[in-house]
């Protein structure tokens, strides 16, 4: 990561120095814990966007294919696009004759607007949310998607106010450090004021879920029609494999609720 920061401007580079330093002590010291530091409070859970906190993964794959004019099928979408920025995606699917990525970008944000109405949240969305608020365990989102997508489906759900903030994949932080580098992560637990060995990451894809284990973060995985036929990233941080919220034991995440209100394992 140190050689990529070289590129940065002067005004951004000690900020993210700074956060990768941080990250290099956590390292050290998370190797020398026997618990792999799941024994550790819970303090935040951060979502990422698409396949995890809203089911959206098929409605993108149609819309990038849509836009490069070529079919993306479901395993390099899975495999080679989930969880990376649009613009990358663009430039190495385009085709020769395609116009630039910048104004393929423009297009694929002109013809999501149609399609944002497909995109639902995760069966089981709301008491999650209900119980985390009650626990006192903040939330934020970390995606690589754009700003004013998420936004605009999160107010067209109702749900906006919940977060204390996105990361999101067109923030300048962000831009040159998408998942799988653990930097979205590191931000997002920078803002909170809380260590990553107290924050729970909800992943859907293999750069989302290294993205989250490099910051030193646990990791819920939830499984959806994009992933469903491939094995997800294990590792002792992997604390729980979900197929939506309901599933989710609230223990793992820190809540404590009543057993007559808590969601089967």
């Amino acid at each position: 990561p140190m050689s990529i920061l070289v590129t940065n401007s002067a005004a951004r580079r000690v900020p993210l120095l700074t956060l990768y330093a941080a990250f290099a002590i956590r390292t050290v010291r998370g190797a020398a814990s026997e618990d792999g530091g799941r024994a550790r409070p819970v303090r935040a859970v951060l979502f990422d966007f698409d396949g995890s906190l809203v089911q959206s993964e098929e409605t993108h794959r149609l819309s990038f294919s849509s836009v490069l004019g070529r079919e993306l099928d479901h395993d390099t979408w899975y495999t080679k696009c989930v969880g990376r920025g649009p613009l990358a995606i663009l430039q190495e699917y385009r085709q020769a004759d395609a116009p630039p990525a910048e104004e393929l970008a423009r297009l694929l944000r002109e013809d999501a607007v149609g399609r944002y109405d497909q995109v639902l949240p995760t069966n089981g969305h709301s008491q999650l949310l209900d119980d985390l608020d009650e626990a006192g365990i903040a939330m934020a989102i970390v995606s690589s998607g754009s700003r004013v997508y998420i936004n605009r489906v999160l107010e067209r759900h109702g749900i906006a106010g919940r977060f204390k903030f996105i990361v999101a994949g067109d923030d300048p932080e962000v831009e040159g450090h998408h998942k799988p580098d653990p930097l979205p992560y590191l931000l997002a637990a920078k803002r909170l004021g809380v260590d990553p060995s107290q924050c729970i990451a909800v992943e859907d894809s293999p750069a989302g879920i290294t993205s989250a284990l490099r910051a030193g973060m646990r990791v819920v995985t939830v499984r959806n029609p994009a992933n469903r036929d491939h094995v997800l990233l294990q590792d002792e941080l992997v604390v729980a494999h979900i197929d939506d919220f309901h599933g989710l034991s609230r223990t793992v995440i820190g809540c404590i609720v009543d057993a007559d209100t808590a969601p089967a394992a």
